[in-house]
């Protein structure tokens, strides 16, 4: 426990002014996430990948986020290039499976459309990004300390055995109530946003968090493993940290994208 929050503080202390500038210090945390990512998910997908095509990996999830920085047509003629590369190395490599091509072609979309949700929220004010990232944590620290105080039913013992009902219940709630009062307070006016984004952004984003979370506990619960990485203490690997964000960020970019 101890180790949990001596670590969340010093990932807050870190990134906190990264994420509040924006700009090139972001581009560079994504660009070290990505890689970082990419290490985690070819060890989970298969370990025997040759060297060279690990090296291709990286760069495959550098050309996809940065390919969403520049706008949809660049994702899109990225993601095209990367599928074929990814089949050719599918049919010419015996040491790629089918499983673990499909695996690093989602992880990559998931990048770039990390990157294109933040950049969204970046063009609009990066007090959005604080209130993405705030409706997830609240989500997510709430259903931990409501869990480990009132849960008694499993949530879906199957995927993840120790969440509970109570625990995803009470995370919603504060989630949800929390988010909105912080958008209410400190985003609606000045940034004269409509109401309707932060209303739905809030009620949805403790849901589909928890189903990011669910999501890639489901990933690791496939291949056997406790954690992606080991590299934040008491916290996993980077693929860990950003389960529920990833998912948030994706899904407030679409809301985004439909209603303003």
């Amino acid at each position: 426990m101890k180790q949990r929050f001596i670590t969340a503080f010093a990932l807050i202390a870190v990134l906190g002014p990264i994420l509040f500038l924006g700009g090139i210090p972001f581009k560079v945390l994504m660009a070290v996430f990505a890689i970082m990512g990419s290490y985690e998910m070819i060890k989970l997908a298969e370990a025997k990948w040759p060297r060279p095509l690990q090296l291709v990996s990286y760069v495959f999830s550098l050309i996809i986020m940065f390919a969403n920085l520049l706008g949809l047509n660049y994702f899109f003629l990225a993601d095209c290039l990367i599928l074929i590369c990814l089949f050719t190395m599918l049919v010419f490599c015996k040491e790629v499976s089918f499983e673990s091509m499909g695996m690093m072609f989602i992880f990559y979309n998931m990048i770039g459309m990390m990157a294109a949700g933040f950049l969204k929220m970046y063009s609009i004010s990066n007090m959005m990004v604080f209130y993405m990232l705030f409706a997830t944590c609240v989500t997510d620290a709430a259903a931990y300390f409501v869990g480990r105080a009132m849960g008694k039913h499993k949530l879906n013992e199957r995927i993840s055995p120790n969440k509970t009902i109570e625990g995803s219940v009470g995370g919603y709630l504060f989630g949800a109530v929390i988010s909105f009062l912080l958008a209410y307070l400190t985003l609606i006016k000045p940034l004269n946003i409509s109401v309707l984004l932060f209303i739905i952004g809030s009620l949805t984003m403790p849901i589909v968090g928890q189903i990011g979370d669910l999501a890639y506990s489901a990933i690791k619960r496939h291949y056997g493993i406790k954690d992606f990485g080991t590299i934040f203490p008491g916290h996993g690997g980077v693929l860990d940290r950003i389960d529920s964000v990833c998912f948030n960020t994706m899904w407030f970019y679409v809301l985004m994208l439909v209603i303003l």
